[in-house]
């Protein structure tokens, strides 16, 4: 049977979320910029968790995508790290001590999965979104309508059925989702993740785009609203629709990606409990994820 695996991107939430950010030069005052209040500083420090899960139904479900979202207004930078789902971390109130961090969101949901990242990498997550499989065919649809841009080889057309050539091809919803979820090559889930991020990046190139004309702008309240209702976070419409015209005037320029556990961290062991793990040197890797949100 296939392993359960999925990709979430929230990109409404990242983008009108976490944009606290200085307003647009005015007046022709070049290189003049409002300082953020304390309020906004506050808010623009805030870390989201974006959580995958495939219920199929299920009354408990595994997080198979873990990813922190932290935006840098000043730098106009947007910061993602995904943490590998078989990351081998230790649980909190769990009587096995130590499992796969997936785990952690079955046995305890949301606020265990955050208790954990918190424990075992000392990182306060603030906001929380969660989406599955079917939400996000229908995110990726609403925000990118015209396609998602990907390379593809056989190994993926072969294994995930894939309607497309060899080389590059514009999918759509459903097939963005099985390039996603691809993890059966020499990469395995190491190549999954790289493919989450790269599809972010293109879902924010493609959602920016379409939002920057007059009728974009005019359609972003539905756009935001729609997309919510494919969601659950604790982030409300109100607040949401609030901060939506800001990503407009201050979406991120740069985005830059990180995979837990780093590279040279970690190495391939196998526990009854828990099957084959990533056993991560903790202590380095809570070190790059501090250090990759700190500036």
């Amino acid at each position: 049977m296939k392993e359960k695996v999925v990709f979430i991107y929230l990109l409404v939430l990242i983008l009108a979320g976490c944009t606290y950010a200085p307003l647009p030069k005015q007046n022709g005052n070049e290189g003049t910029e409002k300082k953020l209040t304390k309020e906004e500083t506050k808010e623009s420090d805030k870390i989201f968790l974006l959580i995958g899960v495939d219920t199929r139904g299920e009354q408990k479900s595994r997080s198979d995508a873990i990813i922190l979202a932290k935006y840098f207004p000043e730098q106009e930078k947007l910061k993602l790290a995904s943490i590998m789902r078989d990351s081998y971390v230790k649980i909190p109130g769990n009587k096995s001590g130590y499992n796969k961090i997936n785990a952690a969101y079955y046995y305890g949901g949301r606020e265990l999965l955050k208790k954990t990242i918190q424990e075992n990498f000392d990182v306060k997550v603030d906001h929380v979104a969660v989406i599955d499989f079917q939400g996000f065919v229908k995110m990726v649809d609403l925000l990118a309508p015209e396609g998602v841009a990907v390379n593809v080889d056989q190994e993926i057309i072969d294994d995930m059925s894939i309607q497309a050539s060899v080389g590059k091809n514009v999918l759509h919803g459903e097939e963005i989702l099985k390039y996603v979820r691809f993890r059966h090559d020499d990469e395995s889930d190491f190549g999954r993740v790289e493919r989450q991020q790269e599809v972010m990046v293109q879902l924010k190139t493609a959602f920016i785009s379409r939002i920057s004309s007059f009728e974009g702008m005019a359609a972003l309240p539905s756009i935001i609203e729609q997309g919510l209702s494919y969601l659950d976070t604790d982030i409300g419409l109100k607040t949401i629709m609030e901060m939506g015209p800001k990503a407009v005037f201050h979406t991120p320029d740069t985005v830059e990606t990180l995979r837990v556990p780093v590279e040279g961290s970690f190495k391939d062991e196998i526990y009854p409990q828990s099957g084959a793990v990533l056993e991560m040197d903790c202590t380095e890797n809570k070190k790059a994820l501090q250090e990759f949100f700190s500036k």
